[in-house]
């Protein structure tokens, strides 16, 4: 008997998953970080599939895999579909690559059914957006909105390599870049799918749900700076300890977190020099991610934070210096867009769920150059950024579906820029 060809394309979507969460640069974990290797092998593996569902699709030196569907009929503004394909150290193989691989199925979805698009469609795979290589989120989003921020070119790797000097060994023109017409424009739509990240469409018992805006966010860089010493001879009172300084300041990150119940403060990466058992630590670099549902209050946070830091280091007569290194404004998602995604949902399960998100995404970012939306769905315990992440088939199969209604919906009734 004849398979129903959605049903075909929904199990190469989760073959897909698989075969790409194969491709790391550790083989006992998911690792996938910009400007390697293994990004070239997934960016010429998502361009295959892209080519095989009927786009056309093509890799830029900065890996980003750009899949345009083949017309001469559709108008401008376009819309546009995707996520990210990087991922962060031990990661699961749903975060980013899922909205890549639900939006090429879609798209092969429609094509397969004999759908003609009265707007240019394009499926996007953005090459950076958990910025663990360079500390510098949202690369591949923001090179395709003109909005890149060059100072990250100087940003160096842990192997003291600068972004520019990668890519320009790539072959890249990095004096050109936001100087040629960006791809996404203002007037266009972006959707992005992305697994939720949290508990709540666990708690719901629903496998969609639509966002209605994302947190701002901050990363700010603090490099203390006291003295090294023999850690045998140095009595307690001539000590200037960047390590047990810096271990006050994390408290501090986390005192201000709790003072703030929507907000949240991490600090997950720390360089300690010289980092040697029988010796006082003198120097010590970390890095402090802040969230807040709405700018103001992310702002109000830092201030609290900064107050107390100072006083710490004050204190403790040591050295310190902090780098705001990203600084992202909460976000609205498109009124219209969320109106056409909870329509889509509507479709495919019996409630709609709206709410914000947490999380940054290529959204965040994008949002400032065009209108935008996003659908959630829901992973196992709420987990990511973890080999345990998990998203289940029935869900899958329930998000492409949604999708493929979301697409025709917002393509047929392209709304005004108001």
């Amino acid at each position: 008997m004849k398979r129903d060809p959605r049903k075909v394309i929904f199990s190469k979507l989760l073959d897909r998953i698989d075969i790409l969460g194969t491709i790391s640069s550790d083989p006992q974990q998911l690792t996938r970080i910009f400007l390697s290797k293994e990004m070239d092998i997934a960016s010429k593996l998502l361009q295959s599939w892209m080519n095989n569902a009927g786009l056309v699709a093509s890799v830029d030196p900065m890996q980003n895999v750009i899949g345009s569907w083949p017309t001469d009929k559709a108008q401008s503004p376009s819309l546009h579909l995707g996520s990210h394909y990087d991922t962060v150290i031990n990661a699961g193989k749903y975060d980013g690559p899922l909205g890549v691989l639900l939006s090429i199925a879609a798209v092969e979805i429609l094509m397969l059914e004999g759908y003609s698009p009265k707007h240019h469609i394009n499926v996007l795979a953005f090459c950076d957006e958990e910025g663990v290589r360079f500390t510098s989120t949202f690369l591949g989003s923001s090179y395709f909105c003109g909005t890149f921020d060059t100072s990250f070119l100087k940003h160096c790797d842990s192997d003291g390599q600068t972004m520019r000097s990668l890519l320009e060994k790539r072959g890249m023109d990095t004096k050109s870049i936001n100087q040629d017409k960006p791809l996404i424009g203002p007037d266009d739509i972006f959707m992005e799918a992305h697994i939720e990240q949290g508990p709540i469409l666990e708690k719901l018992d629903l496998p969609t749900g639509v966002v209605s805006g994302i947190a701002a966010q901050m990363r700010i860089q603090v490099t203390i700076t006291g003295e090294t010493g023999h850690a045998g001879t140095t009595p307690i009172q001539q000590r200037k300890d960047a390590l047990t300084t810096t271990a006050e300041m994390i408290l501090a990150v986390e005192k201000v977190f709790a003072k703030n119940p929507n907000s949240r403060g991490t600090v997950g990466h720390i360089q300690n020099y010289p980092n040697a058992t029988n010796a006082i630590p003198g120097k010590v670099e970390f890095v402090i991610d802040l969230r807040h549902p709405v700018t103001a209050g992310l702002n109000h946070m830092k201030d609290q934070l900064f107050s107390d830091l100072d006083a710490i280091a004050k204190r403790r007569d040591i050295g310190y210096k902090s780098e705001v290194l990203q600084f992202v404004e909460s976000i609205t998602c498109d009124h219209d867009v969320q109106r056409a995604l909870s329509s889509a949902v509507a479709k495919n399960q019996d409630k709609v769920t709206t709410f914000t998100s947490g999380a940054g995404h290529d959204t965040l970012k994008i949002a400032q150059t065009c209108r935008t939306g996003m659908l959630f769905i829901r992973c196992k315990d709420g987990l990511s950024h973890h080999p345990d992440e998990y998203a289940s088939p029935e869900d899958i199969e329930a998000a492409l579906y949604t999708w493929v209604d979301a697409i025709r919906e917002l393509d047929q009734n392209f709304p005004d820029k108001s």
